[in-house]
């Protein structure tokens, strides 16, 4: 085995995750089978027994260490799960909101007893990072999860694992101990503002994003634009903002003639500064320990290995945090290093890199393999994969990187040089492209379940396709056609991945609901409640499954408070037919059409929507789906009664209906009606 290192990292990793799915003694006998395996294997390969036994022991510390952590770290603080306690802490991240509301994760004590980090939401606008947050009673609740995101999983991967809730006779101390990185998040804030001035809000929200990774200052339809192109990970501080900075400085330095041990101390200075005002995001922290290595390889005149110090740098983070195994920007960290280090060099060794052809041929081939390597980690995390992303990151990327090191000059010199005209043409030009290029439907394809297995054989015919290219010229036009045969079948089975069945989806948070009705194509939402996450629901429903356009949008609740948070959401997302709101006159207005007490109804041939006096029914293919918001009278054809809101709870239901009430752990589902029976399944 050549690469010991890297083997030894993977082996840990897989160790780490075999844990995580097996987190008792399960684990230990599926690491003693692996060993056992990795051992007869690896000696039938002609393996040095001693690189064997180093995977296998890999494996087996990666269980081990993982396990220990759950027993010791995890276990103790969430047996506190739905009890009430007290906490005393200080503040090791703050995340504000508008109206002095603020997010905090405390470090500190569970009853004064267990060490634990946890998160609470306050209203103080003055803490600082290091305050004391002394909470005399609160509900200690594990993060939940929801349709749109997977709380747990996130704060998990940070050794959050509990919520305070309800929290009662909270004091914050402001202590401000930590005064260089309440220093560092001023001077974030200050210069993310004169990013803005300098340029204009959408430019400086960009800039903020690529230098900081600050996302909350960019427009959310800037953010799915710049996802949907496929250049989304700009906004992530990862190896191209840390290369940049150590190659701006370490010239600059050079330049200078400092001794190059001082050097290399200010260098790690700088990269330390610069994670932490980032907010010490795993993807940085990988990052800044490869450059670490790199740099020190060269100070003692040694030659450095990227598998090598990538191996390394996922061997420390994740032994100081056995659960950044879940973090997704470290996975997508790692695959997409792996691809440029290992995929990119060996499929493209045989391609020249002299002409502009030559070179436009080599760095696209090299996005399309960082592409395939972090391929199925964006299918586990994100809702969508970018089909023109290989081609945007050769055309968009470099201008990114051309502002992002405009603005990190500006920046490292306090704003006072007036030099950010470049960054801001730039920018605008990349914001445009991306605004296209999100607009174009086939460019960007759902990770919904009917669509999964497309994408993998298009990954498959990509992979192959980069195989024949890199090692026959003789194949490229094979190749080529190959390719453009993948992705016309690929665009063709987008427009028919609808299902064909008449679908009824409910999707909200506990009690609330939005209804989600689909049929061959066509979509109509009626929002039930109101509630103010319940376009993000929809949104989500409507993009996983491959729809952009609505034929009908009803709100029935607070009309004129989720009006604008429908448009918002709805960005990419057309409406093509009539918008129905409640009032309390029918009339039409602008497009806009008013309801009253007599309701709407929407008829097709192969179902109705029906909303009355607070009831909403769905019939189609012999069922008849019936929503209650409130006391009313039950049809008595109804297949299904669903029970939404407090209101609707003590409703008596006919015996023979099948009925469902919803509440934190029955929601999000949908409703599958054929003329051979319906079904229900879990989103």
């Amino acid at each position: 085995m050549k690469r010991k290192m890297i083997g030894a990292a993977a082996a840990y990793m897989s160790g780490s995750f075999f844990a995580s799915f097996f987190n008792d003694v399960r684990a230990w006998l599926i690491g003693a089978a692996a060993v056992a395996m990795v051992l007869i294997f690896g000696g039938k390969r002609g393996w040095k027994r001693t690189d064997s036994l180093l995977l296998g022991i890999a494996f087996t510390v990666g269980i081990a260490l993982y396990s220990a952590y759950t027993a010791v770290s995890y276990k103790p603080v969430v047996a506190y799960d739905g009890t009430d306690g007290s906490f005393t802490g200080s503040i090791t991240e703050i995340t504000r909101y508008d109206g002095n509301r603020a997010g905090y994760v405390l470090k500190g004590r569970i009853n004064g007893v267990t060490d634990a980090k946890i998160t609470y939401f306050g209203y103080d606008p003055d803490a600082r990072y290091g305050d004391t947050v002394s909470i005399e009673k609160c509900t200690f609740r594990k993060p939940s999860n929801d349709y749109i995101f997977n709380s747990e999983l996130y704060y998990k991967a940070d050794g959050i694992f509990l919520a305070a809730a309800s929290a009662e006779n909270v004091r914050i101390t402001h202590t401000h101990t930590r005064f260089i990185r309440n220093k560092l998040a001023d001077f974030r804030s200050y210069m993310t503002e004169r990013l803005k001035a300098e340029t204009d809000e959408d430019a400086g929200g960009f800039l903020a994003g690529m230098i900081f990774g600050e996302k909350r200052e960019l427009d959310s339809e800037i953010k799915t634009s710049l996802y949907r192109s496929g250049i989304g990970h700009i906004l992530a501080v990862s190896g191209l903002h840390v290369s940049i900075i150590a190659i701006l400085l370490m010239s600059v330095l050079r330049k200078a003639n400092v001794n190059r041990f001082i050097s290399y101390g200010i260098m790690n200075v700088m990269l330390i500064s610069f994670v932490a005002m980032a907010n010490y995001p795993v993807s940085a922290i990988r990052a800044a320990i490869m450059m670490d290595l790199f740099h020190g390889a060269r100070l003692i005149h040694r030659q450095n290995n990227s598998l090598n110090s990538l191996a390394i740098a996922s061997l420390i983070i994740l032994t100081a945090q056995p659960y950044a195994i879940f973090d997704a920007g470290f996975l997508l960290s790692v695959s997409g290093t792996f691809g440029i280090a290992v995929f990119a060099p060996f499929m493209t060794k045989n391609m020249k890199y002299e002409t502009v052809p030559q070179i436009i041929a080599k760095d696209l081939m090299t996005a399309l393999c960082t592409s395939v390597s972090v391929f199925p980690i964006s299918m586990i995390f994100f809702d969508e994969t970018s089909m023109i992303s290989p081609a945007a990151n050769v055309l968009l990327v470099p201008l990114c990187t051309i502002s992002m090191v405009n603005g990190l000059i500006f920046v490292i010199t306090g704003g006072v040089l007036p030099i950010l005209y470049p960054a801001k043409i730039l920018t605008g030009f990349v914001i445009a492209v991306s605004r296209r290029l999100a607009d174009v439907r086939l460019f960007h394809l759902p990770h919904g379940s009917d669509f999964t297995a497309q994408l993998l054989i298009f990954l498959g015919f990509a992979v192959l396709g980069v195989y024949f290219i890199a090692h026959s010229r003789k194949a490229v036009a094979v190749s080529a056609a190959l390719a453009a045969a993948v992705y016309g079948i690929t665009a063709a089975s987008l427009m028919h991945i609808h299902r064909n069945e008449l679908t009824v989806a409910v999707v909200g948070k506990g009690k609330n609901a939005a209804v989600v009705v689909t049929y061959h194509g066509m979509a109509d939402v009626i929002d039930l409640t109101g509630h103010y996450k319940n376009p993000r629901y929809v949104q989500r429903y409507l993009t996983v499954n491959g729809y952009d356009n609505v034929s009908h949008l009803v709100l029935t609740n607070k009309a004129e408070e989720r009006w604008l948070s429908y448009l918002e959401e709805f960005e990419f997302i057309g409406i093509s037919g009539k918008m129905f709101m409640a009032d309390g006159n029918e009339v039409r207005d602008g497009g806009v059409y008013f309801f009253g007490k007599d309701g709407f109804s929407i008829e097709r041939d192969e179902y109705t929507i029906t909303y009355r006096s607070g009831v909403l029914t769905v019939s189609g293919m012999g069922e008849d789906v019936v929503f209650l918001t409130s006391q009313a009278d039950i049809p008595e054809t109804s297949s299904y009664i669903i029970r939404c809101g407090s209101r609707a709870e003590s409703i008596a239901v006919p015996p023979g209906v099948k009925d469902i009430v919803l509440d934190e752990h029955n929601n999000c589902f949908e409703m599958i009606l054929s003329e051979n029976g319906s079904s229900i399944r879990s989103l």
